[in-house]
């Protein structure tokens, strides 16, 4: 965890939001928004700092103090600290940011090389458990209540890809993927069974908390932006569509939510 702390706080998220989104943004964890009413600022504020002194602390707590002529660490067995982080190549969005992670993971003695490819091989890659790292979307439903299912915070499927094994476990059964090892992973997924027995709102509420918080200290994904506007052109001749609205696939199928066939 300690790990994860470090390239979560080596990321220069100001930067990247001035760079990639013009200030649009906000810098965070990968967590709910700020309009759900399970939010926490903890749980968007936590580690996001960039911090390049503590997270080289961090690493070199780890045993990761030597460094090679460029300045990157080396493992124990010599190799250098390189981290290879897949992408689906479909978007520059995600590779300029990549790019500035680059520069600023740097800064913290780590060096990061992005492999654009397919949809397809991407993810065949992260399902087979060959990826170091993946970047991708955040959680679906930025904004839930206490009555939408927490299982996107527990490895409950292999299209999580901090964790496809596990997920790929949960959904066979067991007949394939791994048995989750943390027992952080595996208190995730008893909170989550809970949930779906729970009776009353307060017990529903209970278990979210507990698990957006396990996901705050545990870091299992390092997030880095969210609240992303998303413009939307409309003909002037079309009416009755909102003037701002949520926009994602989960919940409310994009304009879904909205009743298009009102407008």
């Amino acid at each position: 965890v300690r790990f994860r702390r470090a390239l979560s706080l080596a990321i220069h998220r100001y930067e990247i939001n001035q760079v990639v989104y013009f200030r649009l943004v906000q810098e965070s964890n990968n967590t709910v928004l700020a309009e759900s009413p399970l939010y926490r600022p903890e749980y968007q504020n936590d580690w996001v700092q960039f911090d390049i002194e503590l997270a080289n602390r961090l690493l070199d707590e780890l045993g990761l103090s030597e460094r090679d002529d460029r300045g990157v660490r080396l493992l124990a067995d010599g190799r250098p600290l390189e981290i290879v982080v897949q992408t689906a190549g479909e978007s520059t969005e995600q590779t300029d940011v990549l790019e500035l992670v680059h520069d600023s993971w740097l800064q913290a003695g780590i060096k990061l090389y992005s492999i654009p490819s397919t949809r397809e091989v991407f993810r065949n890659r992260i399902f087979s458990g060959d990826a170091i790292m993946s970047i991708w979307s955040g959680l679906e439903n930025g904004i839930p209540t206490a009555e939408n299912s927490p299982m996107a915070l527990a490895p409950t499927s292999k299209y999580q890809y901090q964790w496809p094994q596990w997920g790929a476990y949960y959904e066979s059964s067991g007949t394939s993927g791994e048995e989750p090892e943390l027992p952080a992973a595996r208190e995730l997924l008893a909170l989550s069974n809970q949930w779906s027995q729970a009776v009353t709102h307060e017990e529903r509420v209970q278990i979210w908390h507990k698990m957006l918080d396990i996901n705050r200290d545990r870091m299992f994904t390092i997030g880095i932006v969210n609240h992303v506007p998303h413009p939307v052109v409309v003909n002037n001749s079309l009416h009755n569509v909102p003037e701002t609205g949520f926009y994602d696939i989960a919940p409310g199928a994009y304009f879904g939510i909205y009743k298009p066939d009102t407008f």
